[in-house]
């Protein structure tokens, strides 16, 4: 199942603005699919994703490109980033409400999670310091090259 059929965008002032403009320079079908949801926005509150990413595929295409820039339009306008900004995605569904878990538990993995990196940096730290204190005795008891290496 393609799930960008299912998004609906927040239709938003600017966007419309940005996409009022474009029903005359689109391909026949593209212009039909955009004007039935711009042309009484305040029935229509929403303008399905799928039809946007059409948009932004045109814009991109020689034909796209060609038409915005006949009509002094500016083609980076028409890219998913600028026309997805200051949207919402599926405004109108109803998402469940985040249920809390326990506090009680969550402060008890809390703790588990601090012993687990203090076990860990603590193995780290006896490794280091017995690995330094090793090299800096052998250092003073004159031991040969070979015994240094073998100590540590």
């Amino acid at each position: 199942m393609n799930q960008t059929n299912e998004l609906n965008i927040s239709l938003e002032h600017h966007l419309l603005e940005v996409l009022n403009a474009l029903p005359t320079i689109l391909p026949d079908d593209l212009a039909v699919q955009l004007s039935a949801f711009i042309s009484s926005p305040s029935s229509n509150t929403v303008i399905p994703y799928h039809i946007l990413l059409k948009i932004s595929r045109w814009s991109r295409s020689p034909a796209g490109l060609k038409a915005l820039q006949s009509s002094s339009l500016d083609p980076q306008s028409y890219s998913m980033v600028s026309l997805l900004a200051g949207t919402r995605t599926s405004p109108e569904k109803n998402f469940p409400a985040y249920v809390a878990t326990d506090p009680e538990t969550e402060r008890r993995h809390a703790a588990n999670d601090k012993k687990a990196v203090s076990t860990v940096v603590n193995g780290v730290l006896s490794v280091a310091g017995t690995g330094f204190a090793t090299w800096w005795a052998s250092e003073r008891t004159g031991l040969r090259l070979e015994w240094k290496s073998f100590c540590t």
